[in-house]
């Protein structure tokens, strides 16, 4: 994804909880804590616990959380609910269905 002047990066450092982020953000390592997640891209970070809605995994830690829908391209899945309301323990990525 090309960065310009309205991309939002979270960086290294960063922590946040229950915010919402949008499809013109790129995680490149920030800690997100019940927060949703609605388009861009997942680079680096940890998604703990909150709402995966669209956009792209591609890297990082996912814990406790919904991954509702997006693409799921890499990362570490630590456990977390599908879009049907499933359970995936550790290593069951929605990719490996």
């Amino acid at each position: 994804m090309e960065t310009d002047q309205h991309t939002l990066e979270l960086m290294p450092g960063d922590v946040y909880q229950e915010r919402k982020f949008g499809p013109n953000t790129v995680n490149r390592g920030a800690i997100l804590f019940g927060c949703e997640w609605d388009g861009g891209r997942f680079e680096c970070g940890a998604f703990i616990g909150g709402m995966f809605r669209s956009g792209e995994f591609a890297g990082g830690l996912f814990n406790g959380g919904i991954f509702w829908g997006g693409a799921w391209i890499d990362g570490a899945w630590e456990g977390g609910f599908d879009r049907n309301g499933s359970y995936r323990p550790r290593g069951d990525s929605p990719n490996q269905r």
